[in-house]
């Protein structure tokens, strides 16, 4: 907390009294959780306590100016390291008191305050997640003893702390904070869903050509394609042909709407075709958009992104077992300006993210936040005379997620990603592919 209080009065006799506090306290802690460094970008809560501020909002229905989680009721207690990281500030102010400040992979700085005594680790020591960095207390503007913890990403207060915590619950120092951290994760980025039918290792195509057949077009791993080879035929009035891991076995696997609404999912096999379709839902055929190829909620699996007829863009939670049990999170609206929508892990932070042409022929990419998405970003002009388009898939070979879109002349692009939601100068595949009703 930072607000006026009558501690700050009594300042010096609360030090004194602090002072004996810690030479009774220090001597009988013991390890208090087993530590090791992290790479999975999940933060813990550093400290046992209830919640009783959040970051503007004060818990009991009343809007304050306050940039952190306060959590309260355990003076003299641990304060743990809420993730790997170097502690940069061991320091005094009046408002935090005594408060460590660890920096973070991806940009996050965590703050702990109001500490009972200066931390405990000096500046520049690399810290791992779990580990004592102090002790819970009540200096600086403070009416109790609690921990004041803030979350920053990129000099900005990351607000998004306050949807791993419930006002007035207890939490237990240790315990995992239910929240994605976007770029927090130091493990290496996770492989681009390579779209990969045939088992070689290279993504491939599926496209549905004029006569209703669908075709497989096999990839030579450079961003060119193989002429198509029929798989089946009379797929003329399905919609919607989406590639997909929905059973996370490493396997491309397959999505389509057929006319009566019903979406068909097909698992990809070890030799490289599709096995008997399941029916994990229905009403898709009138959707507007439909694309899946990333894991949109963080929680591992594969989900399916739906643009209804309204506009109203859904996240439909996979469970990794090629069904959608949900639950369903109604992401927002307006969708309806989208002439065409990409799905894929972009910036590589292993949350899955859109990219998505505009009527007016922008292209916009939109960073996917776990179950939600960040402001779009403009990226180019001039997409609006496409007439197919898909991507969030490795077709080059480099290990990020491309986009493929078709020009009104039938020629054929590839736009090499740069790993960051941006793309590079396009490739010409080749010419003649007008006659497809959809290329994904």
């Amino acid at each position: 907390m930072k607000r006026t209080s009558r501690w700050r009065l009594a300042r010096v006799a609360m030090l004194a009294a602090v002072a004996v506090l810690v030479g009774t306290i220090v001597p009988a802690l013991a390890p208090v959780t087993p530590v090791s460094a992290a790479t999975d970008g999940q933060m813990v809560y550093p400290a046992s306590g209830t919640i009783q501020s959040k970051v503007g909002d004060g818990c009991r229905s009343d809007y304050r100016k306050h940039d952190g989680i306060d959590i309260s009721g355990q003076g003299g207690t641990p304060i743990l390291a809420a993730y790997d990281g170097v502690v940069r500030t061991r320091a005094w102010s009046n408002g935090y008191g005594n408060y460590v400040d660890v920096e973070h992979a991806g940009g996050y700085m965590t703050r702990y305050a109001h500490m009972i005594a200066p931390g405990t680790v000096a500046p520049g020591t690399q810290v791992v997640r779990g580990q004592q960095i102090g002790i819970v207390g009540s200096t600086g503007n403070s009416t109790g003893a609690h921990l004041h913890f803030e979350v920053w990403r990129n000099g900005s207060v990351f607000s998004e702390i306050n949807q791993g915590f419930v006002c007035l619950s207890t939490v237990t120092r240790g315990g995992t904070i239910p929240l994605v951290f976007p770029g927090l994760s130091t493990a290496p980025p996770a492989p681009a869903l390579t779209g990969d039918y045939n088992g070689d290792g290279k993504a491939d195509l599926l496209a549905i050509a004029a006569d209703s057949d669908l075709q497989f077009l096999a990839g030579n791993g450079a961003g060119g394609f193989s002429k198509g080879s029929v798989i089946t035929s009379a797929w003329g009035i399905h919609r919607h042909l989406t590639h997909t891991d929905l059973n996370g076995d490493g396997r491309a696997d397959m999505l389509v709407a057929r006319s009566d609404g019903v979406l068909e999912y097909y698992a990809g096999n070890a030799t490289g075709g599709f096995g008997a379709y399941s029916t994990p839902g229905t009403g898709w055929y009138g959707m507007l958009h439909v694309t899946s190829g990333a894991d949109y909620t963080g929680d591992g699996h594969q989900d399916v992104l739906g643009t209804s007829a309204a506009g109203a863009l859904t996240i439909y939670r996979g469970n990794g077992a090629g069904a959608l049990p949900g639950p369903y999170t109604v992401v927002g609206n307006g969708w309806n300006t989208v002439k065409f929508m990409a799905g894929g892990d972009f910036n590589g932070d292993r949350l899955g993210d859109i990219m998505a042409v505009a009527n007016d022929g922008t292209l916009y990419f939109y960073a996917g936040l776990g179950s939600r998405f960040d402001t779009r970003v403009a990226v180019s002009s001039g997409w609006g005379a496409m007439t197919a388009f898909t991507g969030g898939v490795d077709y080059n070979g480099d290990k990020i997620p491309d986009l493929i879109a078709r020009t009104s002349s039938g020629e054929l692009y590839l736009y090499p990603g740069d790993g960051t939601g941006r793309v590079k100068t396009r490739i010409l595949i080749g010419s003649g592919w007008g006659g497809y009703l959809q290329i994904e």
